[in-house]
């Protein structure tokens, strides 16, 4: 297994944190970044699991680190050859994990299918902004 890029878990972490200000801002009417993952209504403030940009940014760095790993583990050369392997990887952990679990959660929940679409696009956008984070800085 080769070494785990540090400075790409760290940049694509705080890239996520973006996108999401982004995602949940402007582009999908303003809902809460991650207040609803701590349980909290749109709009309070409280001292949630995820409460605060720090706590943000840990979480999405846990996310970023699992991909690292698996990265380290394909190798450089590997992925020297075959580039599409950091956005087939990233990229597929969303569609094959993320999405469906998030689907799952909110029909058990009866939450609109709005919001599992629009969780589910976060997350792809973020995993797949990742993916590109690796690719360039390797």
């Amino acid at each position: 297994m080769e070494p785990i890029n540090w400075l790409a878990v760290i940049l694509s972490a705080n890239l996520a944190v973006a996108i999401g200000f982004v995602w949940y801002g402007p582009l999908f009417g303003g809902a809460a970044m991650f207040g609803r993952m701590a349980g909290q209504q749109v709009g309070t403030r409280g001292k949630g699991p995820v409460s605060g940009m720090l706590g943000a940014i840990l979480l999405q760095a846990l996310s970023a680190l699992m991909l690292a790993h698996a990265f380290a583990r394909i190798g450089a050369a590997t992925l020297a050859v075959k580039p599409w392997l950091y956005w087939m990887q990233a990229g597929g952990i969303a569609l094959a994990f993320i999405g469906p679990a998030l689907f799952i959660s909110y029909a058990r929940h009866r939450l609109p299918m709005r919001e599992a679409l629009v969780d589910a696009g976060f997350w792809l956008v973020v995993y797949l902004a990742t993916g590109t984070v690796f690719w360039a800085l390797d």
